[in-house]
This record gives C-alpha cells, sequence and structure tokens, in this order.
C-alpha cells in the first residue's frame, strides 16, 4: 500500500461531500452511524476506473456499492482485505455501458465515521497529479533531431524531420511494473500526420515499452528490445478515436503482461506482451511523419499516474468478475492477474442441456476429444422454475474417467462448492450454502491453474482451493442430492485455455 506521503502527491485541496463526482476526483466526507451517503457519476461504455473508500478513523468500517442508471449492482466491496485492513476497494474495473452511476456510501453494522472516497482512472492509489509540468523535472531521454522546448506555461514541445523521434522522460516519476500513466496532450500539430505516446517500463533507450497514437486514429503498442523494435499490437483504430483531434488524453494500463490503451478514459484496444514486466521509467514519446516530414509541435497539459493497491507482493484479489462477453472476459482476467495475458477463448458451446432424474451426478462431455490443463470455464445456466428437492446444476473438468474428475455446482437449494471425485466419494474443497434466490437463472465461473482453482457464481467469488497439475475433458452435470427431476439449460459454455 502507498504511504500516505506518496498518496496525497498532487492531490491539492480535498472537496467536501458532493453529490456529483467525476473521474479523477478525492473527497473526505463524514458518515453518521446508519447513515447512506450517495454520489453520482456519468460515464462512457468501456470506462476504466478503480473505487476506494478509506477509512479515516477507527469507528467507520466502510463499505460501498455501484448501480447503474436502473438501480442494478455493478459491483460493491466491503473489506478487501480483512483483517489487516477495513477500507474498501475494486481495481480496474471496466463498465460495460454508459450510464449515469450511483455509488452508495455506508459503515458495516451501522458503523459511522470520517472516510475518504476516491475516484480514480485505472489503479485505486493516486501516486501523482501533475498540472505544473516543471520543465526541470522531464529530461530528454533520446532525440535523433533537435528538440526544442518551449519556455511558455505550458510544456511545449517542437521537433522537425522525417521520421525523427525522441523521448521525455519523467525523473520525478516513481519506476514501476504495474501503472496506469495517463497525459493530457494539447494542440498536437504537423503539416501531415503526427505520432505522440506513451513510454512505460523505461530500461534504456534500447529497452522500453511505448503506446503511440496517429492523427489518423490509430494506435499501436511497441516494445524497443536491444535497439530492435518488437511489435506487440500493431496499427489498429476504435469508434471512440476521433482522427485529427489535436486535445485529448492518452493512457495506458500495464497489468502484468496485460496492456490497455485508453482514449479520453475509454479502453479502445487491450494487447498481451510476452516480455516479464519489469519495473522502469515513465515519459512520452514523439515521431514526425514519415514520408512528407515538416514541423511537429503539442502541448502536455497534465499527466497523471495510479498504482494498485498489493497485498502480499499481488495486485488486490477481485471478490467480483463481472460476467461479459467471453472474450471481453478473457480481457478482464488478464487485466486482474487471474490469467495469463494473450490466451483468447478456444471453445464456445452456445446451447447445451442434461437432464437427470435419480440422485447422483449425470455428465455430458463438450468436446470430449479435447484435453485441459489451466483455464477459465464459465457458462450461464437456467435452474428449473419449480422443483421438489434439492437438484442443481455444474460444470465437470479435468475428467479422466468415471471417478477421477472434478466438479462446480450449484443446487436449487443453495448448496454450492467445487471438489474432486477420487475413488468412490468425493474429496473436502470449496462448499457452502446460500438462501433459495427465486431466481431460476446463475453464472458458473471456474479458473483452474497447476496452483489454485477459483470459483465466482452469480460474478461474486465464493472460494478457492489448492490444485495440482491434472489434464481432462470438460463438460456439463446434473448434481442431484436426492432423487428429483433435474433439468439443466447452459448458454454460451465458453473456454480460455492457458495451456501453451
Amino acid at each position: 500500500m502507498l504511504s500516505a506521503a506518496i498518496l496525497l502527491v498532487g492531490l491539492g485541496s480535498l472537496r467536501a461531500q458532493d453529490s456529483r463526482l467525476n473521474l479523477g476526483d478525492i473527497i473526505e466526507a463524514s458518515l453518521a452511524p446508519g447513515d447512506t451517503h450517495r454520489y453520482t457519476f456519468v460515464a462512457l461504455e468501456l470506462t476504466l476506473l478503480s473505487v476506494r473508500v478509506e477509512a479515516l478513523d477507527e469507528t467507520l468500517d466502510p463499505r460501498f456499492e455501484i448501480f447503474d442508471r436502473e438501480e442494478r449492482l455493478v459491483i460493491k466491496n466491503d473489506d478487501f482485505d480483512y483483517p489487516a485492513t477495513r477500507d474498501a476497494a475494486i481495481q480496474a474495473l471496466v463498465l460495460n455501458r454508459t450510464s449515469t452511476y450511483t455509488i452508495t456510501v455506508g459503515g458495516h453494522s451501522g458503523s459511522g465515521g470520517d472516510y475518504r472516497l476516491h475516484l480514480l482512472p485505472g489503479f485505486d492509489a493516486l501516486a501523482l497529479r501533475d498540472s505544473t509540468m516543471d520543465k526541470t523535472k522531464w529530461q530528454v531521454a533520446f532525440s535523433d533531431t533537435a528538440l526544442d522546448i518551449s519556455e511558455s506555461s505550458l510544456y511545449a514541445v517542437e521537433l522537425e524531420g522525417f521520421a525523427r523521434t525522441a523521448v521525455v522522460l519523467g525523473e520525478h516519476l516513481p519506476q514501476e511494473q504495474d501503472v496506469y500513466f495517463e497525459a493530457t496532450f494539447y494542440t498536437v500539430t504537423s503539416p501531415v500526420d503526427w505520432k505522440v505516446g506513451l513510454v512505460y517500463r523505461y530500461q534504456s533507450p534500447d529497452n522500453y515499452h511505448r503506446v503511440l497514437l496517429s492523427k489518423t486514429g490509430f494506435w499501436r503498442v511497441e516494445r524497443i528490445k536491444d535497439g530492435d523494435l518488437v511489435q506487440v499490437r500493431n496499427w489498429t483504430t476504435h469508434p471512440a478515436i476521433v482522427p485529427g483531434e489535436a486535445d485529448f488524453r492518452l493512457g495506458v494500463l500495464a497489468s502484468g503482461q496485460h496492456i490497455d490503451v485508453v482514449y479520453n478514459g475509454q479502453v479502445v484496444g487491450s494487447a498481451a506482451d510476452d516480455a516479464l514486466p519489469q519495473s522502469g521509467g515513465l515519459g512520452i514519446v514523439m515521431r514526425t511523419d514519415e514520408r512528407s516530414g515538416g514541423l511537429m509541435s503539442f502541448a502536455v497539459r497534465q499527466t497523471l499516474l495510479t498504482l494498485p493497491t498489493r497485498i502480499n507482493d499481488k495486485i488486490l484479489f477481485p471478490q467480483r468478475i463481472l460476467q461479459r462477453q467471453d472474450y471481453l472476459m478473457a480481457y478482464d482476467l488478464a487485466r486482474k492477474q487471474l490469467a495469463p495475458a494473450g490466451y483468447t477463448v478456444s471453445l464456445v458451446q452456445r446451447e447445451s442441456s442434461v437432464r437427470h432424474v435419480r440422485a447422483g451426478v449425470t455428465r455430458i462431455a463438450i468436446a470430449p476429444d479435447r484435453q485441459y490443463e489451466q483455464f477459465a470455464l464459465g457458462a450461464s445456466v437456467v435452474f428449473p422454475a419449480s422443483q421438489e428437492g434439492n437438484g442443481g446444476c455444474g460444470l465437470f473438468f479435468h475428467f479422466n474417467d468415471e471417478n477421477h474428475y472434478s466438479l462446480a455446482y450449484m443446487t436449487s437449494e443453495g448448496d454450492f462448492g467445487v471438489s474432486r471425485r477420487s475413488g468412490d466419494g468425493f474429496e473436502p474443497g470449496i462448499y457452502g450454502k446460500r438462501g433459495e434466490s427465486g431466481d431460476p437463472g446463475h453464472y458458473l465461473l471456474v479458473i483452474a491453474t497447476d496452483e489454485v482453482i477459483h470459483y465466482y457464481l452469480d460474478e461474486e467469488h465464493v472460494g478457492s482451493m489448492v490444485s495440482q497439475p491434472r489434464v481432462g475433458s470438460i463438460g456439463i452435470a446434473v448434481v442431484n442430492y436426492e432423487a428429483v427431476d433435474t433439468s439443466c439449460k447452459f448458454d454460451r459454455l465458453w473456454l480460455q485455455s492457458f495451456d501453451n
């Protein structure tokens, strides 16, 4: 966790409680026992943000919830690392729709007290917000042409020539591995084309990473390795990018080997970098037109840096994973470092079903000829609308034979769990019971690696268990605690394999 000294750099004065928030706000307020505070903010689809509610005294155990315009719960958090801290936080959330959102802040068991609410782009801890752009803090790392840095109140740069490149580094910025870095560009001009961007994980002029945005509205992720250019993601565009726009915010989120490119707050693309992540410097890169050359100029109004809160040298474990389209789920798992980056969804079964009337487990294999070791496996399932008896549905995986497979399930009476069948019975694993919701639809998500299995049910983390290397097939199942007629209808089952 960042120290208070680092956290408060660049904050300026904090506002008192205000019902309307903007991305980037940090406010303080006092919550009366049993009270709830409500804040609203407007965000576009694909906005990348983090929320943190920090207790400022010992009386408050804060919690928060985020709702969309229709009052549907988007995400919530109570304690992200209890009992070490009572603070509540979520990191690197990508909103899936344009809406007016509401954040409600309350105290667990009616507690009250002072708190600080952070609504930030990228990660949840503000390390720097620099609107002074002091020229003495920015140094030219390298340039293959003369670089003119203006003496005006803005950090303004000019360079000229054919395909000329320059990098300036913020010497006041910390050396970080996982980071969200953003710059506000102003009046970018050139006779023909221009390219500006961000440098991250900078080691030397021959080893660093960069994101470039062109005047034509295309972006690209590159790595300079031992002086050679390595393409991480080739030129691509997005409807949110306005070609030719001279004023914009450009951001990059680096989380492990996952990279997000952010334009005016929205994620416009993602990439997977196969280089092992390491800490490095941050800066700004620029490149003149490659065909006609000419004079290129721009200014930078502000830079912003947010960092992830870390627990035991790992970023926050997500207590909730929002259900999305399968390829977006793959990005989200990599962004939260629950899965390696660069692995796409390799199997989709749009509709499948299984029925059983006796006690026990009945299975139907999906692609039985395929064997998987490490993966994310998710599916929506519909239970019977009304059913007498405790029956349920599940996903099986690492199937070797009738007596050796793993099973993740939920029943109509609220039993859920993950267990490994070995021989005639099931071994202890994850087990819990929750009240009957009355909702026939549920979402099951299993993340299996050689070390651990995580289970999410209806978007909420319900348990993890120690794993070990296993390989086997997957499928769907009826899980009946007693003799009962159970039909399970699965929709869009998907699997993202992490196997090489």
